[in-house]
C-alpha cells in the first residue's frame, strides 16, 4: 500500500485518409508519429497486465495474466486460522477472511479462505497466481467470529490516542503521538520459512505445482522498510539490510526446495528512499553513502546490495533463489497536466515535481541496478497506480493507465500488478484496449517495434506484432486537453488499404468507420484524452 500519499507542422496532405470524421474543434497539431518494423524488436511479456485481487469478470473480460495477493495484511496472513492482523491499517487486529460484508461478517462461511478462492479463481479464469508470503517472522494466532477480535493494543486498561470505532477495546497503539510497547503473542504467533514451505505443500496438493497449474510466483514478503511502522507491534525495530537478506535468503529457499517450478519475487519494497537505504538509516533525515546501515555495507545502495547477494549466493550453490526483482511505485506529488506522472518510469533527464525532487528513471535505473550486480534479474513492480492521488478524473485515468502499460511494454517490465484503490479503481478501459479491445479477445501485439513520438508529453505511440506472422497493433494515447491531428508513418511495413480502428474517448470503447493506410502513412484525428487502437495487416 501506498504510504503517502507539440508544435510541429501539420505534415497531412490530400494523399492520407482521415480515419474518422474530422473534428473541427481539432485545433492544435500532434507531434509526428513513426513506426519502423525493423527498429527496435523486443518481447512484450504478457505478465505486465496484471492486478492485485481482481475481480473474476474483469480477469476474464481482459484475459488477466497475473492476480496478486498482496498488500500489508498478507504479510500476516495465517493460512492455517484463515486470517490476518491488519496492523496500523485498523487497529493492529486480527480479522478472519469471511468477515466482510459479502459473508455477513462470518455469520455464515466461516471456513472460508481468501486465499484458496483467489488460487481456484486464477485458475479459472487461465490466470497466473502471485502470492505474498510472510517474511516478517509473525502472523495471526487467531481469529474470532463473534466479533471480538484479537489485537495487539487492547485499550480498556490502556487508553491510546485512537480506538476501532466498531471494536472500542482495540486502540492504534499509540499514546500522546508515541508507539505503546506490545506483546507480541497476544495477536500473532512467530513463524519461520517453514510455515510458508507447508503452505506451499498445502497448496500444491490441493492445486498442482507451479509447473502444473498452481501457484507459479511467491512474492518474498511485502515493504519491509515499514515493518516497524505498518506492523510496529509485531516489528518495533527498523529493518536492516541484514534482517533482509537472510530472511529473504531462507525464504526463497523454502520455496525453491518445496515447489522448485515457482518463481520468486522481491524485495517488494514500497518506494523511493528504501530503494537506496534500509530504515535502519531512518529515511526521514535523508539517505546517503554515510547512512549507518549503508555505510555499514560498503555505502551501496539497498537494492544493488540485496542483488548482489542473491548473486553470490547463484555463485556459491548454483542455483538461483531470486527470480524477479521487484519494487512498488506510487506518485508523491502534484502533476501538471496529470499526465506528467508517468514519465519518472522512463524519462531520465526529468525531474519528479514532488518531495522527492531527483530525476528517478525507474525503469532504466532498475535495468541498471540488475545488469551491474545480478544479470538475468526479471524486473517488476508489482504495486503501482500512478493515478492515486494525482486526478479524479476516470477518464484520465485510462489514459494515464494505457500510457503507462505502453511503457512498460516498450521498457522491458516483465510483470506488474496495478493496486486499485477506491479513489483510483481499476481502469477497465485501459486494461480492455490492450487485451480485449473488440470483445473478441483481440489483444495488443507481444513482439514489440519500433513507435517514436516527437513530443510524448502530449501524444505517445507504441506498436507491436501479434506474434510472428500476425498483424500490427498500434496504440496511440493522446494525453492533450484538444482534440489533434497527426499521421502515423510506417516503414519497412507491407500493409493492406485498410485497418481496423478502437477508441475509447470515455464511458465504452467503439470501432471506428473506415481507417486506410495510404502511402504508408494513417491520417488520424484524435480527441482529446484519448486512446486509439489499430490492427493494421501485413503482407509477407
Amino acid at each position: 500500500m501506498p504510504r503517502w500519499m507539440l508544435v510541429v507542422a501539420v505534415f497531412l496532405a490530400t494523399a492520407l485518409a482521415v480515419s474518422a470524421a474530422p473534428d473541427p474543434a481539432a485545433a492544435e497539431p500532434a507531434s509526428r508519429l513513426t513506426v519502423d518494423l525493423k527498429k527496435g524488436r523486443h518481447r512484450i511479456s504478457p505478465l505486465i497486465y496484471g492486478v492485485n485481487f481482481a475481480e473474476p469478470r474483469f480477469a476474464r473480460a481482459v484475459d488477466l495474466s497475473v492476480n496478486r495477493w498482496g498488500g500489508n495484511a498478507t504479510e500476516t496472513y495465517n493460512w492455517q486460522v484463515r486470517g490476518s492482523n491488519r496492523g496500523q491499517d485498523w487497529y493492529f487486529t486480527n480479522f478472519a477472511d469471511c468477515w466482510s460484508a459479502a459473508f455477513d461478517y462470518c455469520k455464515r462461511g466461516q471456513d472460508y479462505s481468501a486465499a484458496d478462492a483467489q488460487v481456484q479463481q486464477d485458475r479459472s479464469t487461465g490466470t497466473a497466481t502471485l502470492l505474498t508470503l510472510p517474511l516478517m517472522g509473525w502472523v495471526a494466532n487467531g481469529v474470532s467470529y463473534s466479533g471480538d477480535h484479537p489485537c495487539s493494543y487492547p485499550a480498556a486498561a490502556n487508553p491510546q490516542d485512537d480506538h476501532d470505532p466498531y471494536h472500542a477495546s482495540c486502540g492504534n497503539g499509540r499514546r500522546n503521538g508515541q508507539w505503546l510497547t506490545a506483546d507480541p503473542t497476544r495477536a500473532g504467533a512467530a513463524v519461520g520459512p517453514a510455515f510458508s514451505a507447508e503452505w506451499i505443500r498445502s497448496l500444491t496438493q490441493r492445486y498442482g505445482d507451479a509447473r502444473h497449474g498452481g501457484v507459479s510466483i511467491y512474492s518474498l514478503g511485502n515493504e519491509p522498510a515499514l515493518w516497524d511502522d505498518t506492523h510496529h507491534d509485531f516489528h518495533p525495530q527498523p529493518t536492516t539490510y541484514d534482517e533482509l537478506w537472510t530472511k529473504s535468503r531462507d525464504l526463497a529457499q523454502a520455496v525453491k526446495d518445496t515447489d522448485p517450478g515457482a518463481a520468486t519475487l522481491g524485495p517488494a519494497e514500497w518506494g523511493w528512499p528504501n530503494y537506496f537505504c534500509s530504515a535502519a538509516d531512518h529515511v526521514q533525515q535523508g539517505c546517503s553513502a554515510s547512512s549507518p546501515d549503508r555505510a555499514a555495507h560498503g555505502g551501496t545502495e539497498l537494492a544493488a546490495w540485496y542483488l548482489r547477494q542473491f548473486a553470490a549466493q547463484e555463485q556459491q550453490t548454483g542455483r538461483r533463489l531470486l527470480d524477479y526483482f521487484d519494487l512498488h511505485y506510487y506518485p508523491q506529488g502534484s502533476y501538471s497536466p496529470a499526465t506528467e506522472v508517468t514519465r519518472s518510469l522512463y524519462d531520465t533527464g526529468y525531474t519528479d515535481p514532488s518531495w522527492i525532487g531527483a530525476r528517478i528513471g525507474l525503469i532504466p535505473r532498475m535495468r541498471a541496478w540488475v545488469r551491474d550486480n545480478y544479470p538475468g534479474t526479471r524486473l517488476g513492480i508489482s504495486e503501482y497506480n500512478l493515478s492515486l492521488g494525482v486526478t479524479a478524473d476516470r477518464r484520465l485515468h485510462n489514459v494515464i493507465q494505457a500510457d503507462t502499460l505502453g511503457i512498460f511494454g516498450r521498457e522491458g517490465i516483465d510483470l506488474a500488478t496495478f493496486w486499485p484503490d477506491r479513489g483510483s479503481p481499476v481502469p477497465a478501459a485501459a486494461f480492455r484496449m490492450f487485451r480485449n479491445y473488440d470483445g473478441k479477445h483481440h489483444g495488443f501485439g507481444d513482439r514489440g517495434v519500433s513507435a517514436r513520438s516527437t513530443d510524448q508529453r502530449r501524444t505517445s505511440v507504441f506498436a507491436a506484432r501479434v506474434g510472428r506472422h500476425g498483424p500490427l497493433t498500434i496504440m496511440v494515447v493522446n494525453k492533450a486537453s484538444t482534440s489533434t491531428r497527426t499521421a502515423i508513418r510506417l516503414r519497412h511495413a507491407r500493409t493492406g488499404p485498410k485497418a481496423k480502428g478502437f477508441r475509447y474517448t470515455g464511458g465504452g470503447i467503439h470501432r471506428l468507420g473506415a481507417v486506410r493506410v495510404r502511402q504508408h502513412r494513417i491520417a488520424l484525428t484524435l480527441p482529446a484524452n484519448s486512446i486509439t487502437l489499430l490492427r493494421v495487416p501485413l503482407r509477407s
